[in-house]
């Protein structure tokens, strides 16, 4: 270990290659001593070292806080030398912005000049950093660091953006005199093409001894309503001013909906939206046939001329909205909204916002993607979401396409982030998201082993790690470690991991156990799993999927498929009703687990349902049918799909057995109100919902490689949950019968009535409302009629006592009061589920008076 007073001395007497030397080792030990850290990236740059190892020590001291200007600028100079431009912006404007924070002056004006040479054009964030120094009381040196941008703003002639930092240098500077010449000349530039502009300048007396921002601010207004400006009023739609009056102050505007309107030259500011003549808005009404040749010759410019229209974003639909069919017909919309968004994806004025309402963004300065996803990365705080956006673009970018930089930049943050995470978990899985990168791109360095070794050595807490761990690889690889550490106990710890809820490799322990030859082991975890099934869903679930697709031959026919499908069923129902009694995510975890028993059921047409249920004797035939038809986690295709295989198996039971129904009716009962609601959303699933996905596809499928193309996955799974969806529904309206509660009898529970039922030998009572399937809410006690304990009172009458023994209810109850709903009360207790579609954006009216 070395001292800070060590470290010191070896620096004085410049011994750089024995500081290296002696903070390696002190890192292995304490790899988050910030003042080893900085020693050991001082010696390596005074022995020019600027290597993989170099980035790594500053990031992670970035990582760390400590220093954040000077180590940012350290990681931009060494990316400089990389010719890794981005990477050096990036990295400079965090120097800027911490040296701003810190109030680190001379650092922030070094590391403002070497940004202004590389990337001048990013406005918004200088003006940023002069606003925090404004906050400092730094106005000047907030006005001299403006004023290094203005030669880049005039060379490239962005008199816009010039402007707007002349009025900024002059908020900080008001009594600088220098800046009333540059100020005008820069307005001329601006409005060269109009003959008016002079007059206003005369007007404002902005040449003259005015108070230069007084003179500014009227200029601005009045430079807003030059003749001839467009402008957009919400009612009156687009408008050319006129006229310009500015002794009286009032503006002549001839709108589309309002002819030559005369207007209060204040008010007008404040009701209108001025717009430049190449505003989308402003071309749809005077010239569109501009637009046409833009659609067909030159599209990416269109789209980037609507963007700045529009606030510079806009979604694909707003898009659409704007352009089908006043600029596009319809008909050619597919092919070319599929060319241009392949093109605006590859523009680097262009940017794509993630998640599920993607929007198409311009940038006020050129960036491509890979600089955008590094950013994004680096803004993640947690570090799973680090590891999941890796995995994301090692998962949909081609392997020819993959960015060596970008893959070394995440091994650097792994570096800089593991030694700080608390949770053993996440240790662990950077450190094997670290060994992927590895494959990837040589000369990544390994995270110290001691991370996976420390992990093992907690051996009370692996079931528990290996939980965590959210990968199948990572899981799979922890666990060969453990086998080669724990030789004597690895066997048993299988065992146990195969009983746990969140295991990803049940196929993999299961084939270490056979080839270890530990069948007994196994044996013990299937007695386990059939009799405590509710206990251990998770396994049941995989034991019953191997032992049906004949995987488990171990097993020796413990039990028969068929019951095993009759469990599964059971097991379906019973998640699904602890689902609606649980908080959201434990819910969704419990209905996640039903899922997985439905696809057993489900998987290739019914086929293993189908296979075993020939093997099943007249009792187990008949369970099925029973836990088919009433089973709340099942929809109504598959509930029928079920019913029909075992009625064509076994004709025979249904021609001697009636399946006690206990007068409940077989059509789907329910509110007038449920019904309607019900058939709007199916009109909208046929008419507007599943068009609209086909369109979808057919656009993601233009996007090339089907295999690597998540959009076209993501389209064709909508449209697999909508037709399932759609099918359902229809099945459902087929056989739907509204009830009218008022019409009920009241002296039998049925549709539409309030019971109370008491435990015998309780004084407990409880209340239960009965109707459909659409309107079920159990935890409000609304049951559906169709639902197992429904089902046990259904036709049943005051004083009657009935014996229940379910899943969730067992014993026995006495009816104690029954009454019709009051249409109020069954009013109150619907809760419609329909899906609204936003509606399309405004277009401008193509068929309104051209302005003149």
């Amino acid at each position: 270990m070395i001292s800070l007073d060590e470290l010191n001395d070896l620096r004085v007497k410049e011994r750089w290659e024995e500081i290296t030397v002696k903070t390696r080792e002190h890192l292995k030990a304490d790899p988050g001593a910030a003042y080893v850290l900085r020693g050991l990236a001082q010696a390596l740059e005074k022995q020019e070292l600027h290597e993989e190892e170099y980035a790594d020590v500053l990031y992670r001291l970035l990582e760390m806080k400590d220093r954040i200007a000077e180590t940012a600028q350290k990681l931009a100079h060494y990316y400089k030398q990389l010719e890794e431009t981005g990477e050096a912006i990036r990295h400079l404007e965090i120097a800027i912005e911490a040296a701003a924070e810190e109030r680190q002056y001379d650092l922030l004006e070094d590391a403002w000049m070497e940004l202004t040479e590389l990337a001048p054009d990013n406005l918004p964030f200088f003006l940023r950093i002069t606003s925090k120094l404004d906050e400092y009381k730094q106005r000047q040196r907030a006005a001299v660091l403006l004023q290094m941008l203005l030669p880049a703003y005039e060379e490239r002639k962005d008199w816009q953006g010039q402007l707007r930092l002349l009025k900024q240098i002059l908020e900080y500077t008001p009594k600088d005199k220098n800046l009333r010449e540059p100020i005008i000349d820069t307005f001329q530039k601006i409005h060269e093409d109009s003959p008016h502009f002079t007059n206003v300048l005369v007007h404002t007396g902005i040449r003259g001894a005015r108070p230069l921002q007084e003179a500014l601010e009227e200029l601005e207004v009045l430079a807003g309503f030059l003749p001839d400006t467009y402008v957009l009023h919400p009612d009156w739609g687009i408008g050319r001013v006129k006229d310009l009056d500015m002794v009286s102050k009032r503006v002549l505007i001839n709108f589309q909906r309002k002819r030559d309107h005369s207007m209060d030259l204040d008010l007008a500011v404040k009701a209108v939206q001025r717009l430049a003549h190449d505003d989308f808005r402003v071309l749809c009404v005077i010239d569109v046939e501009k637009l046409h040749v833009l659609v067909k010759e030159r599209p990416l410019q269109l789209i980037k001329l609507m963007l700045r229209s529009f606030n510079n974003e806009l979604t694909a639909k707003e898009i659409k909205g704007y352009l089908v069919p006043a600029i596009i017909p319809i008909k050619n919309w597919n092919p070319w909204w599929s060319a241009v968004s392949a093109d605006m994806r590859k523009d680097p004025y262009i940017s794509v916002s993630a998640g599920s309402g993607k929007k198409f963004i311009l940038r006020e300065h050129a960036a491509s993607d890979e600089d955008a996803l590094l950013k994004r990365f680096d803004e993640t705080k947690a570090a799973h979401a680090k590891v999941d956006q890796i995995y994301d673009y090692l998962r949909t970018t081609k392997k020819t396409e993959l960015h060596e930089h970008i893959i070394k930049h995440f091994s650097h943050k792994i570096h800089a982030i593991t030694p700080h995470r608390r949770s053993t978990a996440e240790r662990v899985e950077l450190w094997f998201t670290n060994e992927d990168l590895k494959d990837y791109v040589e000369g990544i360095e390994s995270l110290p082993v001691e991370i996976l070794t420390k992990a093992l050595d907690e051996f009370d807490k692996i079931k528990k790690n290996i939980q965590d761990l959210r990968f199948k690889s990572h899981q799979l690889r922890f666990v060969l470690q453990l086998k080669s550490v724990y030789p004597e106990k690895w066997t048993e710890t299988y065992q146990e991991l195969l009983l746990e809820p969140n295991i990803l490799i049940r196929n993999e322990l299961e084939e270490a156990l056979l080839e270890a030859g530990k069948e007994d082991l196994l044996t013990l975890v299937v007695d386990m799993a059939l009799v405590e099934f509710r206990q251990f869903p998770y396994t049941f679930i995989w034991l019953a999927g191997r032992e049906l697709a004949g995987n488990a031959h171990w097993m020796n026919g413990k039990i028969q498929k068929a019951v095993l499908i009759d469990r599964l069923l059971l097991l379906v129902d019973y998640l699904t009703s602890q689902a609606k009694r649980r908080d959201r995510d434990e819910a969704l975890w419990l209905r996640k687990v039903a899922a997985d028993a439905r696809e057993i059921i489900r998987k290739n047409n019914y086929a293993l349902f189908k296979e075993h249920i020939r093997e099943a004797d007249r009792s187990v035939a008949e369970s099925i049918y029973r836990r088919a038809q009433t089973n709340e986690g099942l929809d109504l295709r598959t509930a029928s799909d079920l019913t029909t295989i075992v009625r064509a198996r076994f004709p025979e039971l249904f021609q001697t057995i009636t399946i006690e129904q206990d007068g409940v009716p077989e059509s789907w009962l329910c509110l007038k109100e449920s019904l309607s609601a019900k058939q709007a959303l199916f009109k909208q699933l046929v008419e507007i919902e599943l068009p609209t996905v086909v369109q979808e596809i057919e656009i993601a499928r233009q996007h090339g490689d089907l295999r690597e193309n998540a959009e076209y996955h993501a389209a064709k799974d909508k449209q697999k949950l909508l037709a399932a969806q759609t099918s359902e529904l229809q099945d459902a309206l087929a056989r739907a019968q509204s009830i009218d509660p008022e019409k009920v009898d009241p002296d039998r529970i049925a549709f539409g009535v309030v019971f109370k039922i008491t435990p015998v030998g309780s004084k407990t009572v409880e209340e239960y409302t009965m109707l459909g399937p659409w309107e079920s809410d159990p935890n409000r006690n609304i049951l559906s009629y169709q639902a197992p304990f429904a089902r046990a009172f259904y036709g049943k009458t005051k004083g009657d006592l009935v014996e229940i023994d379910l899943p969730l209810h067992t014993g026995r109850y006495e009816i104690i009061s029954i009454e019709p709903v009051s249409p109020e009360i069954a009013a109150s207790l619907l809760s419609f589920q329909t899906t609204t579609l936003p509606t399309p954006p405004d277009t401008v009216d193509h068929e309104s008076v051209q302005v003149e």
